[in-house]
C-alpha cells in the first residue's frame, strides 16, 4: 500500500461533532432520549449498543437524514445541511446499496468521492484519477480497480466504500456497522486504514455489535441503549460488569480469537 501522507483535513479548533438534548422520536417509538454527546477530533468514537439501542439513529441525525424531535446538532463547527454542503462528511452505509447487476467497476464508485473536487460536469482530471487509484492502493484493492463491483466479496465491497471516502478527502467519516460480513483479512485492513486517518487528524464515528474490534479500533466508546449511558476511554466503559449488565457481553480478551465474540450483541 501507498506510504504517501494523507492531506490534513480543515480543523475547526473544536470537536468534530457536538450533540446537544438530542430527542428523537420516530412514530410512537423513541429512539433517543435527551443525548448530549461531544465528537472529539482526531479520534475514532465507537458506537456500542444493543440492536434498536439508537446507534443508526444517531449516525443519520449526523448525516441529515433524520430530523431531531427536540435538541440541536453541530457537524464540523456548522450546523448539520451545511456542513454536509461542504463535502467534507463521508459516510459508509449500513447496506453497501451497490446494485451487483449495474455494470459499475471498483474504480467508478470510488471515483464518486471526487464529486465534492469535480462538481456534477468537470470530467475526472489525472488528479482525480490518482487519487482513485490511491485510495484503492490503501485499502488494499489496486488489482481489482476494473472488476464490476458485483464480482466482489462482501468485505471488498465494504473496502471500496471506504476508499470512497478517502478519495473524497473528508474530514468526518460516519460507518454504520462496517464490520458486518466482514473477513477476517478485510476487517484488519478496514482498523488499520481507520487508524491512520485518526492519526491524520481525520475523524470517525463507527457505529458496531463487534465487540472484537473495539479495543484495536475506538480512542472512545460512547455507550447508547436509547439514551447515552457513557463516553469516554475503552478501558472505562467496557468493563465485565457494564458490558455484562447492559449487553449481555463481555469484551474479548486480546488473546481470543476474533470470532469468539461477533455478533454477542445481534
Amino acid at each position: 500500500m501507498t506510504d504517501r501522507p494523507l492531506p490534513h483535513p480543515p480543523t475547526t479548533g473544536g470537536p468534530a461533532a457536538v450533540v446537544t438534548d438530542l430527542t428523537v422520536d420516530r412514530g410512537r417509538v423513541r429512539a433517543l432520549d435527551s443525548v448530549s454527546l461531544s465528537v472529539p477530533t482526531g479520534a475514532i468514537t465507537v458506537l456500542l449498543g444493543p440492536n434498536g439501542s439508537g446507534k443508526s439513529t444517531l449516525l443519520n441525525v449526523l448525516l441529515g437524514t433524520v430530523s431531531p424531535t427536540t435538541g440541536s446538532v453541530r457537524v464540523l463547527g456548522a450546523p448539520v445541511r451545511r456542513a454536509l454542503r461542504t463535502g467534507l462528511v463521508a459516510a459508509v452505509p449500513q447496506s453497501d446499496a451497490l446494485d451487483e447487476r449495474f455494470p459499475v467497476t471498483a474504480a467508478e464508485v470510488v471515483m464518486q468521492g471526487r464529486r465534492r473536487f469535480t462538481g456534477p460536469w468537470r470530467r475526472p482530471s489525472a488528479l482525480d484519477r490518482l487519487a482513485v487509484d490511491e485510495s484503492l492502493d490503501r485499502v488494499g484493492l489496486a488489482d481489482v480497480a476494473g472488476r464490476r463491483v458485483g464480482e466482489l466479496s462482501g468485505g471488498q465491497r465494504r473496502r471500496v466504500l471506504l476508499a470512497r471516502c478517502l478519495a473524497q478527502e473528508a474530514a468526518l467519516l460516519l460507518l454504520d456497522e462496517p464490520f458486518n460480513g466482514m473477513d477476517a483479512g478485510s476487517e484488519e485492513v478496514y482498523v488499520d486504514v481507520l487508524r491512520e486517518l485518526a492519526a491524520s487528524g481525520r475523524t470517525a464515528v463507527v457505529s458496531t455489535h463487534h465487540l472484537a474490534t473495539v479495543d484495536r479500533l475506538a480512542d472512545s466508546v460512547a455507550l447508547l441503549n436509547g439514551c447515552l449511558i457513557a463516553h469516554g476511554p475503552v478501558a472505562e466503559t467496557t468493563t465485565p460488569q457494564i458490558l455484562s449488565t447492559l449487553l449481555g457481553a463481555r469484551l474479548p480478551d486480546p488473546a481470543d480469537r476474533p470470532a469468539a465474540t461477533e455478533g454477542a450483541l445481534s
